[in-house]
């Protein structure tokens, strides 16, 4: 992994921390317009009973060549249960985005042991070398679902958590650096809402602890997931009020593939229908959740407007797919574009695209090839569903889909895509969204794509980028607050047609579902037809 970095030595001061012998810090502050470090001849400090105070009144850049008003504080605290945490706060006259907290100094045997996350499988760790460093990204990434990260196992281990107030980006960078001799450096970097950039930004909490076991740090994973819980209000699975009772029984997922962006047609409503009765001599229909992507027609394309594709049979033979699910106790999910649309069909698109942290431009989920053509689209274009004109389309879209068919749960794509934008907060349009969905219908249930944390508060299902057997290092970070579904992308059975998603073939059986997972079955044309005896295996095996 390339990882651009400064060409030059920025020579920030360095101080020790408060009883952890040999680990020392360093700070930054990055503004719309430059990085500044500490002015060391500025900056004064005091350390007494385990806390450590740092006033800088001055500001420098160019690795020290020049000077800049601007102040710095920052509160090291050691604290009873061996942790030490930072409260870091900055000035300037330039709006600040970002504050670094720089650690060196690490426990080498806790490096060398590699670091983690709560997602990673016991067996996988990341070790930073010189030419492969570790980054890892908060929220808007697959494998940080939390800005907690851990080295090391018993007797040399360490963790970091950012106790976040409000959901802001955090990055967690581990690098080798040529003018430390290559020592490695850890770097938390915390980013303010850009609604919110200024003259004055307090970062979070970051704390830091020793641990030696891996009991301790698995001790510090759950105080850092209280805090979550508390300043997000995240519902345990067992006292969420947003899933049904039949969504309890969920057993498994059955991808039923419509219309491609192509215009190729997988399945009709009729031969979905003939699918449901399949698979229902197997598996207990009220087990089965039956998710319709590419129902509205050319799957991408027809975005975001939305109806039974006629090429698939139209409103009429959705409804006979509707009956037919009914008769069988199966659940239908239709799918919607929580922020993508086709610029020919929604002009509107520039007032609600999502924007980078000044907002001077739009920026994309993906551009995949759908056509083949191995260049990405053009037209797929991403909206933030915190715009009031694009949640309000969006909504009246679920809302008459919802009232026509008599629907107990919908699907929203991509949910999971966070962007620090500074016109609109995502996370408070999901919310918004809901809200006004449950006011209409209260049995609805929303299901979600990818999670993070606080994404668990919006969606008690939601599609899992990071597989489906995967063992975390703490499942509880889905089994906790709700259930993990495959991604669409998993492969048919037979030779692994991706159906209406743009990975086109993955071949290969699934993975018995971790902790908290649902698993799941693809169906393309000829998979009951050609691979029926595998689906029926499959629908089995879901019951045992």
């Amino acid at each position: 992994m390339q990882l651009e970095d400064l060409s030059f030595n920025p020579l920030d001061p360095w101080f020790d921390v408060p009883g952890v012998r040999g680990l020392k810090f360093a700070i930054q502050v990055f503004t719309l317009s430059n990085v500044y470090g500490l002015d060391p001849a500025r900056t004064n400090h005091n350390e007494a009973d385990g806390e450590f105070d740092l006033k800088c009144d001055q500001l420098s850049w160019g690795g020290q060549q020049f000077r800049s008003p601007g102040e710095v504080s920052a509160v090291v605290r050691r604290e009873s249960s061996g942790a030490v945490s930072w409260k870091i706060s900055a000035k300037h006259s330039e709006p600040i985005k970002v504050i670094k907290l720089m650690l060196r100094g690490l426990s080498t045997g806790a490096l060398q042991e590699g670091l983690w996350l709560a997602t990673s499988e016991k067996s996988e760790v990341y070790v930073p070398t010189p030419e492969k460093p570790f980054k890892t990204i908060y929220p808007h990434g697959a494998q940080c679902v939390t800005p907690w990260i851990a080295a090391g196992k018993d007797g040399s281990g360490f963790s970091v958590s950012v106790r976040n107030t409000a959901l802001r980006p955090v990055r967690l960078v581990a690098l080798c650096q040529p003018y430390f001799d290559q020592e490695v450096v850890l770097e938390v970097i915390t980013e303010q809402d850009a609604r919110n950039f200024g003259p004055e930004f307090t970062a979070p909490e970051i704390r830091f602890k020793l641990a030696d076991t891996e009991g301790a740090l698995a001790a510090d994973f759950h105080e850092h997931m209280a805090h979550q819980e508390k300043t997000f209000g995240l519902p345990s699975w067992e006292r969420r009020t947003d899933v049904p009772e039949w969504g309890r029984d969920i057993k498994l997922v059955l991808n039923l593939h419509g219309q491609h962006w192509t215009g190729h047609v997988f399945n009709t409503f009729d031969t979905m229908a003939d699918a449901l009765s399949f698979v229902t001599q197997h598996i207990p229909g009220k087990h089965v959740l039956a998710y319709l992507a590419g129902w509205e027609g050319r799957y991408y394309f027809q975005y975001p407007v939305y109806g039974p594709g006629k090429d698939m049979g139209g409103e009429e033979g959705f409804r006979r797919l509707c009956a037919r699910a009914s008769e069988l106790g199966v659940k239908l999910m239709p799918m919607f574009g929580a922020n993508g649309v086709n610029a020919q069909l929604y002009p509107e698109w520039r007032r609600s695209h999502f924007r980078d942290r000044t907002g001077r431009r739009e920026v994309m989920i993906n551009m995949p090839d759908w056509d083949g053509d191995r260049e990405g689209d053009d037209d797929q274009l991403f909206m933030n569903p915190g715009e009031p004109h694009w949640r309000s389309h969006l909504l009246d879209q679920i809302v008459r889909t919802v009232e026509q068919y008599d629907l107990d749960v919908i699907y929203l794509d991509t949910s999971a895509a966070w962007f620090n934008d500074p016109n609109w907060n995502v996370i408070e349009g999901y919310e918004l969204i809901k809200k006004d969905l449950h006011a209409r219908f209260p049995h609805l249930m929303l299901v979600g794509e990818g999670f993070f944390d606080v994404m668990w508060k919006i969606f008690p299902f939601n599609q899992t980028w990071l597989g489906l057997g995967k063992t975390f290092r703490f499942p509880e970070v889905v089994s906790r607050y709700g259930r993990a579904i495959p991604y669409l992308a998993v492969g048919t059975p037979g030779p692994g047609s991706c159906g209406v998603h743009e990975w086109g073939w993955r071949p290969g059986d699934l993975p018995s579902p971790a902790e908290g997972h649902v698993t799941s079955i693809g169906i393309v044309t000829d998979t009951i037809r050609n691979h029926g005896a595998e689906v029926a295996r499959r629908c089995r095996e879901t019951m045992r």
